[in-house]
Parts: C-alpha cells; sequence; structure tokens
C-alpha cells in the first residue's frame, strides 16, 4: 500500500476544511488571542494557544536583544506565510513544487517610529517580495497558481486593506 505524498495530505485537508466552511460558515469565524506580557525591561513573553516565544528589541533602541523584534516577527510571518500558502495552493492544483524561497525586503524610515519625522511613517514604506520555486510544471500554470496563492493569504490581505482596531486601556492604581 503506498503512502500519501505530503501535497497529498495537505490538499486533502484543504478540501476537508473547504467543505466544513461552506457548510457551516461559524466553523470558519473565530477570534485569535495573543497575550504579550513585559514585567521589566522590554523582553516579552508572548502566548497564544500552547506557543509561548520570546520577542525584545535590539540595544540600540533599549532593549536586551534577548529575542526577535516585533518587527522581525512581523516579516517572518508574511514571508512564511507566502511560503506555505504556495504550497498549499500548489498541493490544491497538483503542482509538483520541489521548493519555495520567498524573500521580502520591507523599507523603512525609523525616523517615523521614533517620533522624530511627522513625514516619515511609522509603520513599513513599502514590501518587496521575491518567489523562487522549482518545479517542472509549465510556468505559466505556476504562475497561476502562486497569484491564486497572494490573492488568498491572510497576512497580505491584512497589509493592503485597513483593519477595524480599537484599543482598551485599563490601568491599575498601586496599593496604598
Amino acid at each position: 500500500m503506498r503512502l500519501p505524498t505530503k501535497s497529498e495530505i495537505t490538499k486533502s485537508a484543504l478540501l476537508r476544511a473547504r467543505h466544513t466552511v461552506t457548510l457551516r460558515p461559524q466553523r470558519g469565524q473565530r477570534t485569535y488571542r495573543s497575550i504579550a506580557s513585559i514585567t521589566d525591561g522590554t523582553a516579552c513573553r508572548t502566548t497564544e494557544g500552547h506557543h509561548t516565544f520570546t520577542i525584545d528589541v535590539p540595544t540600540s533602541v533599549g532593549g536586551t536583544d534577548v529575542g526577535p523584534s516585533p518587527n522581525v516577527f512581523l516579516r517572518a510571518a508574511l514571508s512564511s506565510c507566502v511560503a506555505i500558502g504556495i504550497k498549499q495552493w500548489a498541493a490544491l492544483h497538483e503542482i509538483d513544487v520541489t521548493s519555495v524561497d520567498v524573500v521580502l525586503d520591507m523599507r523603512v524610515d525609523a525616523r517615523g517610529q521614533l517620533g522624530v519625522s511627522e513625514s516619515a511613517a511609522a509603520g513599513f514604506e513599502s514590501v518587496n517580495i521575491t518567489i523562487d520555486l522549482e518545479t517542472n510544471h509549465p510556468a505559466e500554470a505556476v504562475e497561476a497558481m502562486v497569484s491564486e496563492a497572494l490573492r488568498y493569504s491572510p497576512l497580505i490581505d491584512v497589509l493592503k486593506r485597513p483593519q477595524t482596531l480599537d484599543a482598551t486601556i485599563k490601568v491599575k492604581a498601586p496599593e496604598a
């Protein structure tokens, strides 16, 4: 008996997930909670589900550099989301992709984040993604599949489309 390939397993899982949210849309609607806690300095313990990791900033901006910065995690999240999405969409289209490399370049002007220039954005000025992949399939089919993967990338969507953002501030007064 032949074991299914990783691509076949991915395709099967995605088709099941699509079927589930098609029949019961509420199953695909959820809220994720990430909790970040700092007590001393800038090292931040972040937890989501069963994953816990440390995020910090470099010493050049007052941190202790005991973990990657939030910007590193954002770039890593975006580049890996694109790479994983390509492998998923390739599996759906039965396109054998041997390898995917996603190079992400984000241009910043630190003057915005540091509050020294109102004309500089606090966030990223531009994002450039270069995708290198290896496959034996025709370039036209692969390019169409990659375009579809980018179209449905949740993190590309979040960066391109305005989001609702609400902040609730709760101040605890020290006990007397």
